[in-house]
């Protein structure tokens, strides 16, 4: 491998910044509405850190000839390392992210192992040879898979 495959995902789906603007401002108009006291800020201050997480939300993956790591920040600080020697397959598939891991983020299934995902259907299914199962979502399949044919 010579070169590098890098991905850089954020969380841009229309649906989801709609729905934090619409709560952000029921939530300032319920604020202004009460007297002030814990129970008004509170929902207030968890959708303030809601919407700094959503923002700050990123997967990032980089894949080259030492192996594959991802970071799913602000959750990671450090990329998570898999070394080639680690893996059994390797595969670029669409997934159906609801049914097999239960959303989107960072999910778990005892059928399916873990996910980082952002959005989308498409991912990066890499099954270690612990048998352990790690599927990282992709905006770039097409890329990805081309990367990893010619590497």
């Amino acid at each position: 491998m010579e070169n590098s495959f890098i991905e850089s995902q954020k969380v841009k789906q229309a649906w989801i910044i709609v729905l934090m603007i619409t709560v952000t401002i029921f939530s300032i108009i319920n604020y202004v509405q009460m007297p002030a006291s814990f129970s008004s800020i509170a929902p207030l201050v968890i959708i303030f850190i809601a919407n700094l997480i959503l923002i700050a939300l990123k997967l990032n993956t980089k894949i080259n000839k030492q192996g594959i790591y991802f970071q799913l920040f602000p959750f990671q600080f450090k990329y998570n390392e898999i070394s080639w020697n680690d893996v059994l397959t390797i595969e670029v598939r669409k997934y159906k992210p609801i049914r097999e891991y239960g959303g989107w983020g960072y999910r778990f299934s005892f059928k399916n192992g873990k996910a980082y995902n952002i959005s989308g259907n498409m991912g990066l299914q890499i099954v270690l040879k612990n048998g352990d199962k790690i599927l990282i979502g992709t905006q770039k399949p097409d890329e990805l898979m081309e990367f990893l044919n010619n590497n």
